[in-house]
């Protein structure tokens, strides 16, 4: 099977639907099915029911589901850059880089797994990421340090984003949740209780908490030379 290239890598196709839809309506509608639905639940006819037209109307705009998923996530990184604004301390433009980055992941619990799938190639994703360049840069970040910088970082804001859409997509209580990790296992044979501690703690904090938490460890951590 050939390998499938990007949206963003290919010529931009024109739309050949009705004058009343566009890109820009179908992929806020296709974000808000996938906010309730989740990428399971996405599908080409309950988008086309939504928007009022017949399903092959949006294949004149989106050929395959996962190039809608591609456009999808791209409108969620352009959340990230609302509020942009310069900040004095590379530092506190960094968090702030970061607080946007996985609060709009959080509040849309289905794309940091997207982020896995396919590296963000979207013009959005694309500013957010030369935003953190820029501002490592301005800080006198160079050469390996400003890409270890960048991936600790980077990596950082996306794997929290991953884990805790995890936890807020469980159906399951945090009572119910903490109740059963007593029977969790160790493949080295070494004791659970500490680990099974440590997760209760974790299950019934605030995730925004655990992230500036976290993200305070990172920073400090990062050193321009």
């Amino acid at each position: 099977m050939p390998e499938r290239k990007s949206i963003w890598l290919r010529p931009t196709k024109a739309g050949r639907g009705r004058p009343s839809l566009d890109l820009d309506r179908i992929v806020t509608a296709a974000v808000a099915l996938l906010d309730e639905e989740s990428v399971a639940g996405l599908t080409m006819r309950k988008l086309a029911e939504r928007l009022g037209v017949p399903p092959m109307t949006l294949y004149g705009y989106i050929a395959t589901k996962d190039d809608l998923l591609e456009y999808a996530l791209d409108a969620v990184f352009a959340e990230t850059l609302e509020d942009a604004e310069p900040r004095a301390i590379w530092r506190a433009e960094l968090a702030a880089i970061g607080r946007r980055t996985f609060e709009a992941l959080l509040r849309h619990h289905w794309a940091a797994a997207l982020v896995g799938d396919n590296p963000p190639m979207g013009p959005a994703a694309v500013a957010q990421f030369g935003a953190i360049l820029r501002v490592l840069t301005a800080a006198g970040f160079t050469g390996e340090r400003l890409e270890s910088a960048t991936t600790g970082f980077y990596y950082y804001v996306l794997g929290a984003a991953l884990a805790e859409s995890a936890w807020a997509g469980t159906s399951s209580t945090v009572a119910e949740l903490t109740a059963d990790l007593p029977r969790l296992s160790s493949a080295d044979g070494a004791e659970i209780a500490p680990a099974a501690e440590f997760l209760t703690g974790y299950a019934k904090a605030d995730a925004g908490q655990r992230f500036e938490r976290g993200l305070g460890a990172i920073l400090d951590g990062l050193r321009p030379a």
